[in-house]
């Protein structure tokens, strides 16, 4: 074998060893961005990120649009790269516990957080407006337990809302009674931070249920004080007013906030599925109530019934904070 030969033989060896060793690093870069961006972060101490509904093989959104839907991928762009409120240029959270005024971009959907998990013993429920007090306040106490730790450790505020629980109606005390003008209802009112639950709105969620139809209906107005407390309602208020209240992107805005409440209120039910007095029976009837006409008043502002349902189940299954990001969907989900 003469010289030169041998030199191009070697120079051809080293070259594809350098290809090889290029190929197998861009592989490596695919690897660890798909991880990036499907990855979820490690649970901490009783932090929960996902359960699976035993009777689904995948989340949410059975209906108009296929089970495997995802309502958040379709949109959202990879979370390393999004612009996101309250961090730092270095990308570390802000040490503070003040609220963002964001949507999209809000740092509790910047990275996959769960709730807090815990056994929430809840009275049983009987038909009168004494005990119906009784039972919103016990689980009112369970939500603050399990929405606090999540909310304190993404540095934004945390203190409980208010609760109204009159027997009528008509005896409603609050700075959005306004709310009440076509019939009693159940809300939440930002002016006052309270969850207002008349006893007369609650009561035909009462037949044939022990704790589950009500605690639906809790959990997603717990979901706007969340929402209230760390600034998404201001970002929220301050852009529907920029499109226009009643427009077609205005009501929009309106439904992308109801259905993240009612993400958040899956969240809860998911989370705590088996621990304590949220068993397998509370947690089917909270999800038919959901399905069923009560939870959607007015479709143009709060959805379908097959998107109200989608992103509770969703919520539910996924137990993630970045999976309730309504603001990232594409307008087929927040129908």
């Amino acid at each position: 074998m003469n010289s030169t030969f041998s030199s191009r033989l070697g120079q051809l060896r080293g070259n594809r060893i350098v290809l090889m060793w290029v190929v197998l690093g861009v592989i490596g870069a695919l690897t660890a961005t798909g991880l990036l961006v499907t990855g979820r972060s490690a649970d901490v101490g009783e932090m929960h990120t996902a359960r699976t509904i035993s009777d689904s093989t995948t989340p949410g959104f059975a209906g108009a649009l296929p089970d495997s839907a995802n309502p958040i991928g379709d949109a959202a762009p990879p979370v390393a790269f999004a612009p996101l409120a309250g961090l730092s240029p270095a990308g570390m959270p802000v040490a503070s516990s003040r609220a963002v005024q964001a949507l999209a971009d809000h740092p509790l959907f910047a990275q996959h957080i769960g709730l807090g998990r815990v056994d929430c013993k809840l009275p049983a429920w009987h038909d009168d407006p004494e005990t119906a007090r009784a039972f919103y306040r016990s689980a009112i106490a369970c939500l603050d337990a399990s929405w606090e730790p999540t909310l304190r450790g993404a540095g934004l505020p945390f203190h409980p809302p208010r609760l109204l629980a009159p027997t009528e109606s008509r005896d409603v005390a609050s700075q959005c009674v306004q709310r009440l003008r076509n019939g009693p209802t159940t809300f939440y009112c930002a002016l006052d931070e309270t969850l207002v639950l008349p006893y007369d709105a609650m009561r035909p969620l009462s037949s044939g249920s022990r704790r589950g139809a009500q605690l639906a209906v809790l959990s997603t107005e717990y979901g706007h004080h969340v929402q209230n407390l760390i600034g998404v309602m201001q970002a929220y208020n301050e852009k529907r007013a920029t499109v226009g209240k009643e427009t077609t992107a205005g009501r929009e805005q309106s439904r992308r906030m109801e259905l993240q409440a009612r993400c958040f209120s899956g969240m809860f039910l998911g989370t705590n599925f088996g621990r304590a007095d949220i068993d397998e029976q509370t947690w089917t009837e909270a999800s038919r109530t959901v399905q069923s006409s009560h939870a959607t008043r007015d479709p143009r502002m709060q959805g379908t019934e097959e998107n109200v349902w989608g992103w509770w189940k969703w919520g539910s299954d996924k137990g993630d904070t970045w999976e309730c990001n309504t603001w990232y969907s594409s307008p087929a989900h927040v129908e």
